[in-house]
């Protein structure tokens, strides 16, 4: 595992930071590029990454002892696991939904839980991102 942390982590890293910049910036290129193409791009690294979250926030909380001492490392960890576990419900059940239907078709209903995914994707992988980096999962 140590061989693939910093790999890990680049690869999150620039999936948030595509993810941040197609996200708020999309407005002002719609003309030139159609969003539609790049989300279905960028999908396929948002499930990489909410897979990669949900395992290594796995780890985290199965490594952290509940007897140790520390409540805050205990909370930390064990709310990144949990908000893993929601994104990861929240963004296959809807990313399935759009590739069954073929993407354009969903309802208003399933675009407002994008902008849910999106807004949790951005800080919770991003801080697994930076985490792998450091070599400091559990911390």
């Amino acid at each position: 595992m140590d061989a693939l942390r910093k790999p890990l982590a680049v690869i999150l890293g620039l999936t948030t930071f595509a993810l941040l910049f197609h996200f708020v910036l999309s407005p002002f290129y719609e003309d030139v590029i159609e969003s539609s193409d790049v989300w279905n791009v960028l999908n396929w690294f948002m499930a990489f990454g909410v897979i990669v979250a949900l395992v290594t926030t796995f780890i985290a909380k199965r490594n952290t002892a509940t007897d140790d001492g520390d409540t805050n490392k205990f909370i930390r960890v064990n709310v990144s696991f949990y908000v893993s576990v929601m994104l990861a419900s929240l963004f296959f059940w809807n990313w399935i939904n759009a590739l069954v239907d073929g993407g354009g078709n969903q309802s208003d209903t399933r675009g407002i839980y994008w902008v849910v995914i999106n807004t949790v994707f951005i800080p919770l992988v991003g801080s697994v991102s930076i985490r792998l980096w450091n070599d400091s999962l559990g911390e």
